[in-house]
């Protein structure tokens, strides 16, 4: 669309506001699993061992996986914005139910449930951002709105601080994002999606309502239902890439920040509750990490940017298994702190890559595929971290993790394609 190469208005703020506090509760409800965790392990009828306490944190990573597949596929046929008030619906009230849970059971079946919206909501978001982004910041602008996840990573962890590591009430905050609908359902579907579907004249208004003007596009030339089978036909290569990378990320960020808090209280010694603020000292490096991000994948490019700040996180991630095998507190917590800066960047960079690989009759199928990619390797990195742990150490499960990171920067630069500068087609 030609009306892409407008500048910001006030609706792109009020856009990047509503999805930017939905992506932080995102995080929240991600990330409380491993506050979670931790506090089970003595509260009567939710002990277990580590494995089975590592599937709790893989439960809502599961469901990210059908969610993933489910609402990705929904957005292409019924829209991006009904699409994302089913998956926001679900996640935020599956969080509120799971607070009550009576047992460790119970609650891994209800993670689940709130995976599942989960998983529905960070492809469709993504996907619906980009596609009202101008051409010329959109990759600044998608990798901003995924640096609001390290401000719900920040938030969660003053709330465990501040509700005395109550892991109820924790939940229970998750859910709190069910108060942001009433401003999601004020937003218009995308323009985009409208066009892929033949309906020109709602297309217009919506340009209209942003850009105070008419809007100048050129419409597609055919539309055609999209399939997962489509992005292996069409775009194979850049499929097998997008799937490495995403379980890739997945894997290493979930294995390392759900179990962090227990990686920091073996390797250092120290409580628990102790190990919260750490995590949160962490947490913080995560803001530069989107910030630098956001202004490299301008500068030097997606391909660069992803696989530069991957390789650099499992680089982290091994500096970590040598530092804590040394017992070097300093070099522990420096280690940590790197690792989070380059991953989530890493993160950021990856929700500017992937939407612009596909066209926009594929590009929620495309993203939905890369979300179930990312909890299927999420969703092994916990059980398998907690594994480790039982048999070996909390260091040699970091160094797993490093190296899963490192191969999907391999990855990137082997197969990937830049795509900046590039319009959606």
């Amino acid at each position: 669309m030609k009306s892409e190469k407008s500048g910001l208005t006030g609706f792109h703020y009020k856009l990047l506001a509503v999805l930017g506090t939905i992506w932080a509760f995102v995080a929240i409800n991600t990330i409380s699993a491993g506050f979670v965790i931790a506090l089970l392990r003595k509260e009567p009828g939710f002990q277990g061992s580590l494995t089975k306490l590592g599937s709790l944190g893989s439960a809502a990573l599961f469901g990210m996986l059908f969610g993933a597949w489910i609402f990705g596929y929904l957005a292409d046929r019924i829209g991006r914005k009904k699409t994302l008030v089913l998956a926001v619906s679900t996640f935020s009230l599956g969080s509120i139910v799971s607070s009550f849970a009576g047992n460790l059971d119970q609650l891994i079946v209800l993670r689940f449930i709130v995976g599942l919206g989960l998983g529905g909501t960070l492809p469709v978001a993504s996907s619906y951002f980009a596609e009202f982004m101008p051409d010329s910041i959109r990759g600044a602008m998608v990798s901003i709105l995924e640096s609001f996840w390290a401000i719900g990573t920040i938030i969660i962890g003053i709330v465990a601080l501040l509700v005395k590591a109550d892991w109820r009430a924790i939940l229970l905050f998750g859910g709190a994002v069910i108060l942001i609908l009433p401003l999601l359902l004020t937003l218009p579907e995308s323009p985009r999606f409208l066009l892929a579907k033949g309906r020109v004249r709602e297309a217009r208004e919506v340009l209209r309502r942003i850009l105070g003007r008419e809007g100048d596009f050129d419409l597609p030339g055919g539309v055609r239902r999209a399939s997962i089978g489509d992005l292996w036909r069409r775009y194979g290569k850049t499929t097998l890439m997008v799937s490495i990378a995403w379980f890739s990320i997945a894997f290493a960020y979930y294995g390392f920040f759900i179990w962090l808090p227990r990686f920091l209280s073996a390797t250092l010694g120290i409580t628990v509750f102790r190990s919260f603020q750490y995590f949160v000292i962490t947490a913080i490096a995560q803001l530069p990490g989107y910030w630098s991000a956001a202004y490299l994948l301008e500068r030097i490019g997606r391909k660069k940017t992803l696989a530069y700040y991957l390789l650099l996180s499992g680089i982290a991630g091994v500096g970590f298994y040598f530092a804590a095998n040394s017992g070097n507190e300093g070099a522990i917590i420096a280690s940590a702190i790197a690792f989070s800066f380059f991953n989530l960047g890493a993160w950021g960079a990856i929700y500017a890559y992937t939407p612009e690989l596909y066209p926009t009759e594929l590009r929620g199928t495309g993203m939905g595929w890369a979300g179930a990619m990312a909890r299927i390797g999420g969703g092994i990195a916990p059980i398998l971290a907690g594994r480790i742990m039982e048999v070996g150490s909390a260091a040699l499960a970091v160094l797993v993790i490093a190296a899963v990171a490192i191969i999907g920067a391999l990855d990137v630069l082997a197969l990937g394609e830049e795509t900046m500068g590039k319009s959606l087609t």
